[in-house]
């Protein structure tokens, strides 16, 4: 049976209208303007080199697309950085059924053939910033296909009300796992386990949702499942 849980305003909710998320918000935000300039940069010199018949030395190209890919690679993390400051903001508060949610979160995302989601969430609702949750969804999902050897995981995501005051969701795929002493650490902004040149992300996926699982007085926890194989991300959110 479902439970239907209201948002209690007595609960004190992590403000994300803070001085600290305010001035990175204003920083990334200016900042992308001049990064995405920097990108286009390499391909407007050398545009501007073929119409004058100058044939640029290899080692230029070189380095040209290494302008390109640093400032792809900046443009990432400042992306990271706008999301994480935004946590809270500019959306209301109101009734969200996180199976519903989801099942909209899969049909949205670009999926690799052989992906499997399985949908095993509780039917009931509870208050809550729709833009939040399905940030908590789209980031959980996004890091399984990731970081899946193949590209191809299957996740199992289940969860509902734990107690009258808690609700927990649990995403568990069957990827290669993290590390027992590194679970903690890939929770932080702008860590990863793998090189950038690996890949390219940010590293902030994990502490954007560790940061809205806060905004609810809730945590955020990486497992090894039972199985010993994969990883699981267990969020927990307080409601009432």
């Amino acid at each position: 049976m479902g439970y239907d849980m209201s948002f209690d305003p007595s609960i004190p909710m992590e403000t994300a209208e803070s001085e600290t998320d305010e001035i990175v918000y204003r920083i990334s935000h200016d900042l992308r303007g001049s990064v995405r300039a920097l990108q286009g940069l390499p391909t407007w010199i050398i545009e501007d080199l073929e119409r004058a018949a100058i044939k640029l030395p290899a080692e230029s190209n070189r380095h040209l697309e290494l302008i390109a890919s640093h400032a792809s690679r900046l443009d990432l993390m400042l992306t990271g950085l706008l999301a994480y400051s935004r946590v809270g903001r500019m959306q209301a508060i109101g009734a969200v059924t996180p199976k519903a949610v989801l099942a909209e979160v899969i049909e949205d995302l670009p999926m690799n053939d052989g992906v499997t989601i399985i949908n095993n969430l509780d039917r009931g609702s509870f208050q809550m910033g729709l833009t939040d949750l399905q940030r908590v969804f789209s980031i959980l999902i996004t890091n399984a296909v990731r970081f899946h050897p193949d590209k191809t995981p299957n996740i199992d995501i289940t969860g509902g009300p734990i107690s009258d005051h808690i609700w927990q969701i649990d995403v568990t795929d069957d990827g290669e796992g993290i590390p027992d002493d590194k679970q903690e650490f890939v929770l932080k902004p702008m860590t990863k386990l793998v090189s950038r040149d690996v890949d390219p992300g940010a590293g902030m996926g994990l502490a954007i949702l560790r940061k809205i699982a806060w905004s609810y007085r809730g945590n955020v926890e990486v497992l090894t499942p039972r199985a010993q194989t994969g990883t699981t991300v267990r969020v927990k959110l307080t409601v009432n």
